[in-house]
């Protein structure tokens, strides 16, 4: 741990040494920059931790992996009644948070600091052990630096809970999806293999639910008692990526996906990007004017699918099981699902590539 003893401005400072923070800091290196985290690198998880391999290949976390799935199967109605299985047009993994975070933290050259950021502006961050300056400023802190933020649109986020089991449950292979009204009015829940454990979470769209007691009743089920939880906001509502001169990247953007609640991939692309427009202009490649422009954009090239999931969003706990699971049924029997699926990654922003990860590699553009 760093403590905030040298008054040396830095060339960037990153609030939230998680997915989007350590994505931001790895093509920066070779530059002077701090990640601020009130905890250490690693330990504090509040994912379901499953994400696109490539995407694990692209920041250097395979050693991480804990399973490899092929097969994504969609249990609906009441106790899972209609199974459907899909094929994924891109494997996912299940992994370890702490080792896939540490390994993307070696591939940067960032100071670490173990404090609580107070206070964020354009140039300057207050924490609990001093101000610290830079040239640059990334909040990747989360939904909750997020708060003071005009939200765009203004829709409720959503909220997931999980727990880590250490066992197998039988015969379950691949990810699992279960949507059932009665249960999640408007939301899912998964059981996701991983080695020899298994995370089974809830994750729900509506508010008020309280998720602890659904939670404990889906474990039911499978004679399954709660262990410890862990989990947080789903943050699927879209805002400004840059503010007073800060850049915003993952939860504190908003950039966690409806629907699927998906997070992990959508906050290290928007970090890469992020990391590739500020490390240009430390080059003298591009003013901070264009960088900002132009991690805008890249942000803005998502909010039309991300809006558009936005509108599905309700609509899944309306549509009636019974036809919703006939529609999937014909979408698992024929190659529908697999261009679905296929669609639904490139369109919110397609897959991160290894050597935009890299300032060693980068080019200006």
């Amino acid at each position: 741990m760093r403590h905030l003893y040298d008054t040396r401005p830095y060339d960037v400072v990153i609030i939230g040494g998680s997915f989007a923070g350590l994505a931001t800091a790895m093509p920066l290196r070779g530059y002077r920059v701090l990640v601020l985290d009130p905890y250490p690198i690693g330990s504090h998880q509040v994912s379901a931790c499953a994400t696109p391999w490539a995407v694990a290949k692209a920041v250097g976390a395979q050693a991480a992996i804990q399973e490899l799935h092929h097969t994504l199967t969609l249990h609906i109605g009441h106790r899972g009644h209609t199974t459907s299985e899909f094929d994924l047009p891109e494997p996912f993994v299940t992994f370890d948070y702490g080792q896939f975070c540490q390994a993307m933290l070696a591939q940067t050259h960032a100071e670490v600091c173990q404090t609580r950021a107070a206070q964020i502006g354009e140039g300057a961050v207050v924490t609990e052990q001093g101000v610290v300056s830079a040239r640059f400023v990334v909040n990747a802190a989360g939904w909750r630096q997020a708060a003071g933020q005009p939200a765009r649109p203004a829709r409720t986020d959503g909220y997931a809970l999980e727990t880590e089991l250490p066992l197998r449950l039988d015969n379950v292979q691949g990810l699992h999806f279960y949507i059932e009204h009665s249960l999640i009015p408007n939301g899912y829940a998964w059981v996701f293999p991983c080695g020899a454990f298994t995370r089974i979470g809830i994750a729900s769209f509506a508010a008020g639910l309280r998720l602890r007691p659904v939670l404990a009743a889906f474990l039911d089920r499978f004679g399954l008692r709660m262990g410890q939880t862990h989990g947080g906001v789903l943050a699927i509502n879209r805002r400004v990526p840059i503010l007073q001169g800060v850049f915003y990247v993952g939860d504190a953007a908003g950039h966690c996906l409806p629907v699927s609640g998906e997070g992990i991939r959508t906050a290290i692309q928007h970090g890469q990007s992020c990391g590739q427009a500020i490390a240009n202009v430390l080059s003298g490649c591009w003013s901070a004017e264009r960088a900002r422009s132009w991690y805008t954009q890249q942000v803005q090239r998502t909010d039309s699918f991300h809006a558009r999931l936005h509108r599905l969003q309700p609509w899944v706990s309306r549509i009636p099981e019974p036809l919703l699971a006939g529609v999937a049924r014909v979408c698992a029997v024929t190659s529908v699902g697999r261009r679905l699926l296929a669609q639904y990654l490139s369109s919110s922003g397609g897959l991160p590539e290894a050597s935009r990860m890299s300032q060693d590699t980068a080019q200006c553009q």
